[in-house]
């Protein structure tokens, strides 16, 4: 056993001209132990560069571990690992065998710096967020096997020693190639305060879907990422979490309340954001309205309710969480093959969630339409729509609408590419001005990700080279979703008659770093863009994340895309190589069908004034039903200059040039002229 006088610190007399030795200590039966390299150990577990065991095996010395005892329940186990080194005996504790070997060996590292002076600083290691156990278990103190007396004495020596601790830190040697980890500020867990606050809260835990966990049969359905549901009732008030686990669900339930509880106070991190943020209250019902729209469609289908990104879209009426209604849901993660493209407009290109929602949302506003086109004079408000007529002719959404996009993770592209992990604090991007950033990046065909378009082969698709074989090329999600801020959700098509619809907000599941979210949606034109025709400007929407976080699914995922919008009540199930349904048929998203809803209504609508460059006006052509698709859409030359000027600003920031598909899949004609409204607006 150690003895408090077998340390001493041993250090020669010699020469000047003869080289000294590295300070060391001599403990127990004459081992020494040399001082640098213990302060380089701990220095190693001060950074997170080595763990406890690694370093105190790498001194040289003899280390066995034996396990004392093992003990606790099954869900929640306890383990006493004894470490012996030179004629020393430690011990440690924790919920497995390797924290309480790790424990041993830092406890043991601790001991022989404090006998020389020294103290090993507490590991500072920042956390990962996206970890389940979000508060880790705290290790317990240890001490060495000697006699109560001794111990007692260690107590007041180590009282001594720990007074000046800060300033021993800044003395150790600093071995880590990039720097110590920058520690992370000490916060409550948001379950804590509510329980410091609210004394007589209740924590009631189910399954996502309301099933009580002694049920007999589980639910199948369930998304990984709602599997549990917790209500966190306050009083009155309750507050709902979902979560892949229950301490995930209970955590959301938490955030919620306390989101609500303190919605008057202005949170420190919101400051730092360019564009601001979304209420909590508001962005947590709007996620939970689109997960509970799909937990609903799914219910029967197990098969199809299999998905990696959910994305849907909201409206509400002055911001206000009452009367918010779901438009637009969809799943997907993949695009058409090249093989399977169409040119009659029958086939779906982007069967990306976010891609999907935005057609959905086409699908309603064009049903919104056809109510003023089904009374006998188009120009009289309704006034339980969604649109209203705008002066001059055309319509446009009601300033009292607002949008909100809701996506299950960060949309792919420059988006996600720099946001790998959710971080307790929104630290500015700190190479905002490196190369890679805001890029132009494409997703390939029949994969996942995307590449920039710098690396791209060929910047124009032609038709015959995807047949010959060159991959179809479509562009990410980040940069459409940045393409909507400037050009609207309404597309080229509907710019005829409805004015320009912007997203208010858009609300992630899981991936939020709003900084390089920012970037990505808006950021990277705003000093570049000029000269948009009214009334196209550049929308900042406000960003947030849902409380219950979206969990990640290392999973392949399904080649199918299912989509519905509020003006049906089933969804449509697509398959995303072939583009069209499961059956064969194309689907109500595709351009012939949003073709055939367009020709209807504008010959029945007046058009959105517009003029052509030049300063022309713009009639529309007498041979509509001859109309070719891309013919169509130039009738929206407003639109065009628009994109022209958005397409332009991407070059000036030197982030690459938008790639186009290829020119002969929109030079078709409306093959469902004489369609029944009925079948058509559905």
């Amino acid at each position: 056993m150690c003895e408090p006088g077998d340390i001493t610190l041993h250090c020669e007399d010699v020469q000047p001209a003869i080289k000294r030795p590295a300070p060391s200590i001599r403990v127990g039966s004459g081992f020494k132990w040399n001082l640098q390299a213990l302060a380089h150990a701990a220095d190693a577990v001060q950074s997170g560069g080595k763990s406890p065991v690694s370093a105190l095996n790498e001194l040289g010395v003899r280390v066995t571990y034996t396990v004392l005892s093992q003990g606790g329940p099954a869900h929640c186990p306890s383990f006493t690992v004894a470490v012996n080194v030179a004629d020393m005996t430690f011990e440690g504790w924790g919920h497995s065998k390797r924290e309480a070997r790790a424990s041993a060996a830092r406890v043991c590292l601790a001991a022989l710096l404090a006998r020389a002076g020294h103290v090993l600083p507490d590991q500072t290691r920042a956390k990962d967020f996206t970890v389940d156990d979000t508060t880790p278990y705290p290790v317990s103190e240890f001490q060495c096997l000697e006699s109560k007396s001794k111990i007692e004495e260690q107590t007041k020596q180590n009282a001594v020693t720990e007074t000046a601790q800060s300033q021993i830190e800044r003395n150790l040697p600093t071995s880590s190639l990039f720097g110590a980890t920058a520690p992370t500020p000490a916060s409550k867990s948001p379950i804590n305060v509510l329980y410091e606050n609210h004394p007589g809260l209740l924590f009631i835990c189910t399954y996502g879907d309301g099933t009580p966990l002694d049920s007999a049969q589980v639910p199948l359905q369930l998304a990984h990422s709602m599997r549990f549901k917790v209500v966190c009732q306050i009083k009155e008030q309750k507050f709902e979490g979902y979560g892949s686990s229950k301490k995930l669900a209970k955590l959301a339930a938490a955030r919620s309340a306390l989101a609500v509880l303190e919605e008057g106070r202005a949170d420190i991190a919101d400051s730092l954001l360019p564009s601001g943020y979304l209420s909590q209250t508001l962005a947590d019902h709007i996620a939970n309205l689109v997960n509970s729209k799909f937990s609903e469609m799914m219910k029967n289908d197990v098969i199809h309710s299999k998905r990696k990104v959910l994305a849907g879209i909201v409206m509400t009426t002055d911001s206000k969480v009452d009367g918010a209604k779901v438009i637009a849901v969809a799943t997907g993660t993949k695009c058409v093959s090249g093989e399977h493209m169409s040119v009659r407009g029958r086939a779906v290109n982007d069967c990306h969630a976010e891609v999907a929602a935005r057609r959905c949302l086409q699908r309603h506003l064009y049903t919104q339409l056809l109510l003023y086109a089904s009374q006998k004079d188009p120009r009289k408000p309704i006034p339980e729509a969604d649109i209203e007529p705008a002066e001059g002719g055309g319509y446009r959404l009601r300033p009292d609408r607002q949008l909100h996009m809701y996506v299950s993770t960060a949309p792919c592209g420059d988006g996600r590419i720099f946001s790998p992990h959710e971080q307790l604090q929104h630290e500015p991007d700190r190479h905002p001005n490196r190369l890679a950033r805001g890029q132009l990046r494409t997703k390939i065909e029949s994969g996942e990700g995307t590449i920039p378009v710098k690396n791209c082969n060929s910047l124009l698709q032609t038709w015959d080279g995807v047949m010959q074989g060159e991959r179809l090329l479509t562009m990410s999600c980040s940069d459409k979703v940045a393409r909507w801020c400037v050009l609207g959700l309404q597309g080229s098509l509907m710019s005829t008659l409805l004015a320009p619809v912007y997203p208010t907000s858009i609300v992630l599941g899981s991936l939020l770093h709003p900084h390089h979210l920012y970037r990505a949606i808006c950021g990277r034109i705003e000093a570049y863009i000029s000269s948009l025709p009214p009334p196209y400007h550049l929308r900042r929407p406000l960003l947030a994340r849902a409380a219950s976080t979206e969990a990640r699914t290392p999973t392949r995922a399904p080649s199918f895309s299912v989509c519905w919008a509020c003006t049906n009540t089933a969804p449509e199930v697509l398959n995303a190589t072939t583009g069209k349904l499961e059956n064969g048929q194309p689907s109500l998203l595709c351009k012939q069908s949003m073709f055939a809803r367009w020709q209807y209504l504008i010959k029945k609508l007046p058009p959105l004034q517009q003029s052509h460059p030049d300063g022309t006006s713009v009639s529309l052509p007498n041979h509509l039903d001859t109309l070719l698709y891309n013919e169509a859409k130039l009738l929206s030359p407003t639109y065009q200059v628009a994109k022209d000027r958005l397409f332009q600003a991407f070059e000036k920031a030197k982030l690459g040039r938008w790639i186009k598909k290829p020119l002969e899949q929109d030079q078709f004609v409306c093959e469902l002229l004489s369609a029944d409204p009925a079948a058509l607006f559905t």
